[in-house]
């Protein structure tokens, strides 16, 4: 499959060519296997193959999916969630906190934020109910998140005693996330660009490294549309350190250090 044969895969799925530029060539690994699995010859016949054949699509298209995340990525915005955003929310909201991770892919964000409220919890005397809801588009993600099982090379950002106190050695080379955290989340199927969002009024949505990076702007506008929706008025929304909301999404203030955190303000939506 050469580069023109994968952008009409893209354009097939509504998919950023810019958002896959760097991951193309694993990607397209993954797409080469399932054609021969196929036994499509061609870029053509495997095409074709996907207009008739919907578990075929369905297989193409959570294969384009990327699942690179770590623990504590980009350490200024877990700063910020740890001494800024997170203690007012708690005093304020004594019933219950509700945060959503969406496309949360292997769940290294979800357990991050697990580690935060836990570390938090040592440091003031009441926290609320914490409702944390996950969502993927891909159920075999979900899955191994919800095993709870990474490399251990992949926490090199959590620290030490962190390390310690929430992993488990799993084998020489794996760890466990411990079941304290691993259990209260629910995990769901979800696809931000067709499924209805989650009812709403989170306090806090995750929307890092997917949405804004890997599709097109169309449909990006569409599903951010929904997800604003679903965050309470003064809620917090998360992206990726490299992604901006696009200017037709009004209604949300920047932080004034780190740019991939916004605020939603009493009222707005898309312009």
């Amino acid at each position: 499959m050469d580069p023109k044969e994968f952008a009409l895969l893209l354009e097939r799925f509504a998919l950023s060519a810019e958002g896959y530029r760097k991951v193309r060539k694993g990607v397209q690994k993954r797409i080469v296997r399932h054609m021969q699995e196929l036994g499509c010859s061609t870029a053509r016949a495997y095409l074709a193959r996907l207009d008739r054949d919907g578990n075929a699509e369905r297989d193409a298209r959570r294969l384009m999916d990327v699942s690179i995340s770590r623990f504590f990525r980009d350490g200024e915005v877990w700063q910020a969630l740890e001494t800024e955003i997170l203690p007012p929310l708690i005093a304020k909201r004594p019933a219950g906190l509700r945060i959503w991770s969406a496309g949360c892919a292997l769940g290294q964000e979800v357990y991050s934020f697990r580690i935060l409220w836990a570390l938090l919890s040592d440091k003031v005397p009441f926290v609320p109910p914490l409702d944390l809801q996950a969502t993927d588009v891909n159920p075999s993600y979900l899955q191994r998140a919800m095993e709870g099982v990474y490399p251990a090379r992949a926490l090199d950002r959590v620290p030490a005693e962190a390390r310690a106190r929430f992993f488990r050695p799993v084998g020489e080379r794996s760890c466990l996330v411990v079941e304290e955290l691993r259990k209260g989340i629910r995990w769901q199927v979800h696809d931000l660009t067709a499924d209805p969002p989650l009812a709403g009024d989170f306090h806090v949505v995750f929307l890092r490294n997917g949405l804004l990076t890997y599709y097109r702007k169309e449909i990006v506008e569409a599903a951010l549309s929904a997800v604003s929706g679903s965050l309470a008025p003064g809620g917090s929304l998360v992206i990726g350190r490299k992604e901006r909301l696009p200017a037709s999404l009004d209604g949300f203030d920047s932080h004034p250090s780190v740019p991939c955190l916004y605020r939603k303000r009493q009222t707005g939506g898309l312009a």
